[in-house]
C-alpha cells in the first residue's frame, strides 16, 4: 500500500527537505493520500452515522462483502428511523417512496443497494467486487445526505425565500397525483376542500397536533382506527380528542369483543396515513354519532401534509358507515 505524506515545518506550512535538517527534530506529517473521506453530516442520526462508519471501515479493511451487508443494514435503519419497521425491506422502501421521501432515481438506487446487500449476505453468490462495494457505500452516503442534509436545507431555503415574497411554481411533473381518498370523493361528486400543514419526514406527528396547527377543534378532526370485532376487520371513525370505546364499538356491530389492530398489521394496508376514504379494501365502518353535529369535518387525505374537509353526512354516505356512539364524550376541563 502506498501513502503520500506532507511534512510541515514549525509554522505548519509544507516544506521540501533540502538536506540541511535531515537529522533535525521530527516534523509533523499530514496524510495527503489516501484521504479518509469527509465526515458524516451531523444532521444524520448518530445510529445511522455509526452504521455508515462501520461500512467504510469494512471497505478500508478489504472486507467488501461485509461493507455491502452494512449498507443493507443502513437501509433498514433509514426505514426504521421513519417508523417503517413491519414490512420487508423492499416494501418498506416503497412506503418511503409513497411518503415522498425518496422518489425516482433515488428509489432505484435504494432498491439496487438492497439487492446487492442480499447478494452479499449469501456465500453462494461469491465475493463482492471491490469496485461494487465502494460504489455501494458512496451511493448509501448520498442517500443519507439527500434525506437528512440537503432536503432540510432546501426546505429552510425555500421558507426564507417565500417569507421574502418569492413564489415558487410547481413543475407539472412534480405535482403529486391524487390520493385514493381524493379520487374517491371526485368519483362520488362530493364537494371538499384541501388544507396543507407542515410535515417533517423525520418526525411523526399526532392527529391532535395537526388539528392544533390547522386551528380545528379536536372534535372536528377525525381519526380512522382499524380494529377487529370478533375477529373481523372494521373501521372506526371518531374525533381525535378521545379514545374509541371498544365495548361500544363491538356493540355497534352486534359483536362481543373489539380490539385495535396492531401497527404491524395496519402497515399491510400499504400506507402509514390511514384515511377513512382511502382504505384499499371495503370494510364495515362506523362513525361516532358526534361527527354529525358539525357542519364540516376533517379527515386524512392518505398523504402527509394534507387534510380534507367535507360535510360529515357525505363522509358517512361515501364510506357506507353506520352511526353509533363509539367515542365517550370529553370530560370537563381540569380545574
Amino acid at each position: 500500500m502506498h501513502v503520500l505524506l506532507l511534512a510541515t515545518d514549525a509554522s505548519g506550512e509544507g516544506s521540501e527537505p533540502d538536506g540541511t535538517d535531515a537529522w533535525g527534530p521530527p516534523r509533523q506529517v499530514r496524510v495527503l493520500w489516501p484521504v479518509a473521506g469527509r465526515p458524516e453530516g451531523p444532521e444524520i442520526p448518530e445510529r445511522l452515522r455509526a452504521e455508515l462508519r462501520e461500512a467504510k471501515d469494512c471497505l478500508r479493511a478489504g472486507a467488501h462483502s461485509s461493507a455491502v451487508v452494512m449498507v443493507r443494514r443502513l437501509l433498514e435503519g433509514v426505514c426504521a428511523d421513519h417508523g417503517v419497521t413491519a414490512a420487508p425491506l423492499s416494501q418498506a422502501l416503497k412506503v418511503l417512496s409513497r411518503r415522498g421521501l425518496i422518489e425516482g432515481r433515488l428509489l432505484v438506487w435504494a432498491e439496487d443497494l438492497r439487492l446487492i446487500g442480499n447478494e452479499a449476505a449469501h456465500i453462494r453468490a461469491g465475493r463482492i467486487p471491490a469496485e461494487d462495494a465502494r460504489d455501494a457505500v458512496v451511493l448509501a452516503e448520498a442517500l443519507l445526505d439527500y434525506l437528512y442534509v440537503f432536503t432540510p436545507k432546501y426546505r429552510d431555503f425555500r421558507k426564507r425565500r417565500e417569507a421574502a415574497g418569492t413564489r415558487f411554481p410547481v413543475p407539472a411533473r412534480e405535482r403529486l397525483p391524487d390520493t385514493l381518498s381524493i379520487r374517491t370523493l371526485r368519483r362520488s361528486k362530493v364537494r371538499f376542500s384541501t388544507h396543507s400543514y407542515s410535515h417533517d419526514p423525520s418526525r411523526a406527528r399526532s392527529r391532535r397536533s395537526i388539528a392544533d396547527e390547522l386551528g380545528v377543534g379536536h372534535d372536528r378532526l377525525l381519526k380512522a382506527v382499524v380494529a377487529y370485532v370478533d375477529g373481523h376487520v372494521v373501521l372506526a371513525v371518531a374525533p381525535v380528542g378521545g379514545p374509541v370505546d371498544l365495548a361500544a364499538l363491538a356493540a355497534a356491530f352486534g359483536g362481543r369483543v373489539a380490539r385495535v389492530a396492531p401497527a404491524a398489521e395496519v402497515s399491510l394496508l400499504g400506507t402509514d396515513v390511514v384515511s377513512p376514504l382511502g382504505v384499499p379494501l371495503r370494510v364495515p365502518a362506523v362513525a361516532d354519532a358526534s361527527v354529525l353535529r358539525h357542519r364540516t369535518v376533517y379527515v386524512a387525505s392518505g398523504r402527509h401534509g394534507l387534510e380534507l374537509e367535507l360535510e360529515p353526512a357525505a363522509l358517512v354516505r361515501v364510506i357506507g358507515a353506520r352511526v353509533a356512539p363509539i367515542a365517550p364524550p370529553p370530560g370537563p376541563p381540569p380545574s
